[in-house]
């Protein structure tokens, strides 16, 4: 089992905010992606909410670049956001920001935790979920 931690990035005309969320044990980022695209509720009564679904369903493909911006292939929502390790990694123009805009990142803290030291984790009151 690896540690990610889900990060938010918030941008609204007044200001914006980024930090982390939660932390998530999963198999592997497609894990992660998949549990973030079921906007989870977490178990501390907070949730969190992507485009992910949506995005995916309108079976849009990206381009991919190289160094020097040539395309070189292409790539559904799912494997860019994979790839990616969420929106807050992506060059995405932050347009309508009237009422603000939250992008999701992760990254892994820890590959292969040993089970005690996610319950040591817990213990001194980590919020921790599981996909």
């Amino acid at each position: 089992m690896n540690l990610y931690e889900i990060m938010l990035e918030h941008f609204a005309p007044k200001g914006s905010e980024r930090g982390i969320f939660t932390y998530l044990l999963a198999q592997s980022d497609e894990e992660v992606y998949e549990w973030l695209k079921t906007d989870p509720s977490l178990s501390d009564g907070r949730a969190v909410y992507t485009p992910y679904q949506d995005n995916e369903a309108n079976g849009k493909t990206y381009a991919i670049y190289n160094q020097s911006f040539d395309i070189v292939g292409h790539e559904k929502y799912k494997d860019r956001m994979i790839r990616l390790k969420g929106e807050l990694n992506d060059e995405v123009e932050l347009t309508d920001l009237y009422y603000g805009m939250t992008l999701v990142g992760w990254s892994m803290v820890k590959s292969d935790i040993p089970s005690e030291q996610i319950e040591l984790l817990k213990d001194t009151g980590i919020s921790i979920e599981s996909a």
